[in-house]
């Protein structure tokens, strides 16, 4: 690539160099889907009673519907699965941290049948 005009190729010099050094700095914050608590679950849905459209009139839309059967169970059951997640990576060291909350909400017989709730943000942690 030839740049006929000196003061253009200084500019893009210029240019590409500031690109360069900002490229390393900053950071960038993720934020992803929407927290469910499980006292939410535990005061507005019942077992055996709420329907899947009970389900996503309090939890809204799952970002997943799928699929479960494990080995003590009669028939599959219905998952909606619903995800929240905060993360943040430093640019110029490549260093971050993330925090997650996976919310499995299972439906028998297009009826609510319980929940798995796992998260890995600080103030969820219990010691024994």
């Amino acid at each position: 690539m030839r740049i006929a005009n000196p003061f253009r190729q200084v500019l893009l010099t210029i240019f590409l160099i500031t690109i360069a050094l900002l490229a390393g700095c900053g950071e960038i914050k993720v934020r992803a889907g929407t927290p469910v608590a499980p006292s939410l679950l535990e005061s507005k849905l019942i077992i055996g009673q709420s329907t899947s459209d009970d389900i996503r009139q309090i939890l809204g839309e799952p970002n997943g519907l799928g699929r479960e059967f494990l080995p003590f169970h009669t028939q599959p059951r219905t998952v909606f699965s619903y995800y929240f997640e905060e993360s943040q990576v430093s640019l110029s060291s490549r260093e971050g941290d993330a925090r997650r909350i996976f919310v499995w909400v299972f439906v028998k017989n297009g009826r609510y049948d319980g929940y798995l709730w796992v998260s890995s943000f600080p103030t969820d942690r219990q010691t024994p």
